[in-house]
């Protein structure tokens, strides 16, 4: 099964921001302005977050801003090491954008949905 997460400003407006992002963009974006391919970062958040990109934390498949910011500081804390090329299929570039896109987006307030 697939996975795309998107980030949403409010309920009716995509959450957009500036910037490039060398990381794996999703149905509305190549480059995680807008939105990922949740399922090629889903282990590797879970793994660093505790928390599943699948979003089961409610009926709505949603995870809240808040919650966004939790997982944005998490990712922040986390060093890159060489094993996550072999565990995650992650370079270091494409973790540090990744990990700035979130960031950027937990920032600007944007919540993240769960399409699969």
């Amino acid at each position: 099964m697939g996975l795309d997460n998107y980030w949403m400003k409010s309920k009716d407006e995509a959450g957009v921001i500036e910037g490039e992002f060398k990381v794996c963009g999703g149905i509305y974006s190549e480059n995680g302005n807008d939105s990922f391919r949740g399922k090629v970062y889903y282990r590797l958040v879970q793994d660093i977050t505790g928390i599943s990109l699948y979003g089961y934390t409610n009926e709505t498949n949603d995870i809240s801003n808040e919650i966004i910011r939790e997982m944005a500081d998490g990712l922040e804390a986390t060093e890159f090491k060489p094993e996550f090329i072999a565990y995650y299929d992650i370079e270091e570039e494409e973790f540090k954008d990744f990990v700035k896109m979130f960031r950027l987006h937990a920032d600007a307030g944007h919540f993240l949905v769960s399409s699969y």
